[in-house]
């Protein structure tokens, strides 16, 4: 979503521009020539990468070729910091230029990986203000450009989207009772983790309040198959939402949610939101060797206290998850607690227009290194392209 945006950034600036490489369905339609789709890479744990550990090598030795036989002019790398930082050492050892665009996580986990990013990166783009001073502090070049998602909301919020009495309406959901959203994740695998526990709580919930209404947001990159799977043998009342997601959450007076960016883009439209995560125990286990955060829903670390609670492993159970649901929602002054402290959230994450900073940058960058573009590098599908010389 947001390497989409900023791609659409820099071709309005500069259409002669080929942009291709590693990304989803989002970034194709912004202009992208995709060689290697995302979602074969997409991966949430220590242990579960296991699986995936054939296709994600398969893609570093497609990109470790490319940057060798048919160089780029600069090389744009965006979050997945374990695929990416192997990317930027291979970049940087041809020479090429490295903008890194949302930094890893660096300061919850790892921070000894500063070091390969000081020697590699050639300019560190950052969306949390608290990130500027520890990438200056190492000598990294670095830019606070704000969060993308606030570009993202203002979209929603444009003229003509139409009210959210009218999104109730056009969802066949009304406003005069609760609408409890359920966003399981934008990964098959948390999907199947995350959901029929969500549902199970859901149908508790439905008992004790039966009006309350339910809006499960699917992944518009992902196929039906594990939410059918995860729906069988439930019958509450659930709309199923996955082209306007961002829109829809704007309806909600209560989510519950996977912890990731979600957990942001909730805390912007201002709905309380209980977080919730699961993943297998040796994962659990050695995270909690390796990761030093108190908390991990992002609402929570951007603040530095806990705005909203979380669920996590053992405890996101079905009955816990009804009862917090239902202390949420019947408890005028816990419920408008935490919505004023997701507005000092939204404060914290600056103004909107980062995917334009970020693409000012950029461009800057190209042109600082009189660089023509390039054209469609030949045999960009699935095979390693040919051996050019520039």
């Amino acid at each position: 979503m947001h390497g989409a945006r900023l791609v659409r950034d820099l071709l309005r600036s500069r259409p002669d521009l080929h942009v291709y490489g590693v990304g989803g369905d989002a970034m194709s339609d912004a202009g992208v020539s995709i060689v290697f789709h995302a979602s074969r890479l997409a991966v949430v744990g220590i242990v579960e990468i296991l699986g995936r550990l054939p296709e994600i090598a398969k893609a570093l030795r497609w990109m470790k070729r490319s940057l060798t036989c048919d160089p780029p002019d600069l090389v744009i790398l965006i979050d997945f910091p374990d695929f990416n930082l192997r990317v930027a050492r291979y970049a940087a050892r041809r020479g090429i230029p490295v903008v890194y665009y949302i930094s890893p996580q660096i300061w919850a986990w790892r921070p000894g990986r500063i070091r390969l990013i000081a020697r590699t990166v050639s300019r560190m783009l950052v969306i949390f203000p608290f990130e500027e001073p520890l990438y200056q502090a190492h000598g990294v070049p670095v830019t606070y450009v704000g969060h993308p998602l606030l570009d993202a909301l203002g979209e929603t919020q444009a003229p003509g989207r139409g009210s959210e009495s009218g999104a109730s309406e056009e969802l066949g959901l009304s406003p005069l009772y609760p609408v409890v959203g359920l966003f399981p994740g934008s990964r098959t695998s948390e999907v199947r983790n995350l959901l029929p526990t969500m549902i199970e709580g859901a149908e508790a919930l439905h008992r004790r309040l039966p009006r309350v209404q339910f809006l499960l947001g699917q992944a518009p990159g992902l196929s039906e198959e594990p939410y059918t799977e995860s729906l069988k043998g439930f019958s509450i009342p659930l709309r199923r939402v996955r082209s306007d997601v961002n829109r829809a959450m704007a309806i909600c007076d209560l989510a519950v949610v996977a912890s990731g960016t979600a957990t942001l883009e909730l805390a912007l439209h201002g709905v309380p939101m209980i977080v919730v995560y699961r993943v297998s125990s040796a994962t659990f286990l050695l995270g909690r060797l390796l990761v030093r955060v108190p908390s991990i829903g992002l609402v929570n670390l951007v603040s530095r206290r806990s705005v909203v609670p979380e669920l996590l492993q053992r405890d996101f159970r079905a009955e816990t998850l009804q009862e917090l649901c239902w202390k949420i929602l019947s408890n005028a002054t816990y419920y408008f607690t935490i919505k004023r402290n997701l507005a000092d959230v939204r404060a914290l994450l600056g103004n909107p227009g980062a995917s334009e900073r970020a693409a000012a940058i950029v461009l800057e960058m190209l042109e600082g290194s009189n660089a023509e573009p390039l054209g469609s590098p030949s045999g960009m599908q699935e095979a390693f392209p040919p051996i050019q010389r520039r």
